[in-house]
């Protein structure tokens, strides 16, 4: 009789030791899935970021760009005026 209870006992104990065994490496999945879920968002705000970056300098570069574009309508206009009153006086004097 104590053989089978001995038996029981140790079929028992492999059970129990199994179930832990299951329990914890559900646990363990679980915080890896939770780090794995961190990482992701993670890159997903740095591609974000990486995004209005790129955003960010183009704008950058076409605010220069237009800068430059009206720094030179502004030196066109003040050669077209000067040469336009250098021939109104010149040639009036003439």
């Amino acid at each position: 009789m104590t053989s089978k209870d001995e038996i029981s006992r140790d079929r028992t104990a492999i059970r129990c030791a199994r179930a832990t065994m299951l329990l914890y490496s559900l646990a363990s999945s679980r915080t890896t899935d939770t780090a794995g879920e961190k990482e992701g968002q993670t890159r997903r705000e740095i591609e974000d970021l990486k995004r209005k970056l790129a955003m960010e300098k183009k704008k950058m570069n076409q605010i220069k760009l237009c800068g430059l574009m009206e720094l030179l309508l502004l030196v066109v206009l003040v050669l077209l005026l000067s040469t336009f009153f250098l021939v109104l006086f010149l040639g009036s004097t003439s």
